[in-house]
């Protein structure tokens, strides 16, 4: 097959024919029996969850993915057309979604047409966790914009039953990482539990000091915080330029961490998704084999996915212009891994261009025009 194509659209792959031709068929089941808007809410769940033999909330939440989809008309084209979209994904578009003005939807509908275009061979097709992660940053750009005061939108709540207490908090970006990355810390420094290490660092306070990457483009007002989406830089943040660079030592610096972790997004192991700030960097040529420690050595591995490499089930190669990583895996089969960061080119182009979209949204007084 010549071109870029997603890993279960290789029409070489049986499986993967299998899994469009169910996606298929589950549209058209789906659409066949989907309620209409007037219809008994608890009647007509309940005969979509008895006629696919799906639970009553399943069945809810993919009409509000199927409802959600008939406003993202560059998805659905796609979708159309290769049958990507599983049960999992149309909830995953369905519950990111619940709630969120129509006006914003073209601008997500860009970002997710963007991300279901493939741009290698064999290349893994995004799962719901990164649609979700998308739409946040998409709808984390239109919060910086409409320019509401942080503190407004905090909210606590501390819910009691059954002899025990529940915890509930939204705070900014930078507050709430912060937060997780002491209450991480004190867990593994005193073999706990994160509940117990949050009450610890809340009732025996130590200071400790966290220091937390946000990504900002120059001449830019927002900053980008990986997990978070958009967010305004606090008042107090110090800056700093990065790019490729290399050490003779075998630990990297602080700016070539930083450039990886922008570049990378996550773990680089196959299918996952753990955030890039909490995983290894690994030489991919190892140290001891005169493999350099720079940013065009360096990948972003979890425990797990570094002891896969380690263990010989699996090697990679990386393209250092791209950032591009192939996988061969000691069955003979091979995929592609895209990095998902900030500073990758793909990601960065449609998260400027929907940036600029919605400033010329912001200007004309909240008049959408997209002819």
């Amino acid at each position: 097959m010549d071109g870029p194509y997603f890993a279960p659209l290789n029409p070489k792959n049986q499986a993967g024919r299998a899994f469009t031709e169910s996606n298929r068929l589950n549209w058209l089941a789906l659409q066949s029996i989907i309620p209409q808007p007037g219809d008994d809410a608890d009647l007509a769940f309940n005969d979509v969850s008895r006629n696919l033999g799906i639970t009553s909330y399943k069945a809810e939440h993919l009409y509000y993915g199927i409802r959600k989809l008939s406003f993202l008309p560059k998805l659905t084209r796609l979708n159309k057309l290769d049958w990507f979209l599983d049960f999992d994904r149309i909830l995953a578009v369905g519950r990111a979604l619940q709630g969120v003005e129509e006006r914003v939807l073209p601008h997500v509908d860009d970002a997710l047409e963007e991300l279901f275009t493939p741009s290698r061979a064999n290349q893994r097709l995004p799962e719901a966790s990164r649609i979700r992660s998308v739409i946040s940053d998409v709808l984390s750009l239109h919060n910086c914009l409409k320019d509401e005061d942080e503190e407004e939108r905090d909210r606590y709540r501390l819910e009691r039953h059954a002899g025990r207490g529940e915890f509930k908090a939204n705070l900014d970006a930078v507050t709430a990482e912060k937060i997780d990355r002491v209450v991480r810390k004190r867990a593994e420094d005193e073999g706990i539990s994160f509940a117990r290490a949050l009450a610890s660092c809340v009732l025996e306070p130590v200071e400790q000091k966290v220091v937390i990457n946000l990504f900002q483009q120059a001449e830019t007002t927002l900053a980008f915080a990986p997990g978070y989406g958009y967010v305004i830089p606090p008042a107090d943040a110090s800056y700093r330029n990065i790019a490729p660079a290399q050490t003779e030592t075998y630990r990297p610096t602080a700016g070539i961490r930083a450039f990886v972790e922008a570049r990378d997004g996550t773990c680089r192991g196959p299918g996952c998704s753990k955030p890039a700030h909490r995983n290894q960097l690994d030489h991919r040529v190892p140290y001891g084999e005169n493999g350099p420690t720079s940013t065009d050595n360096l990948v972003s591995l979890c425990q797990h996915c570094h002891n896969i490499k380690t263990d010989g089930r699996a090697f990679y190669i990386m393209d250092p212009i791209t950032g591009e990583i192939y996988w061969l895996f000691e069955d003979g089969r091979w995929e592609s891994n895209s990095p998902e960061g900030v500073l990758v080119p793909d990601t960065a182009n449609w998260r400027q261009t929907v940036a600029q979209r919605m400033e010329a949204w912001e200007a004309r007084g909240g008049v959408l025009s997209f002819a």
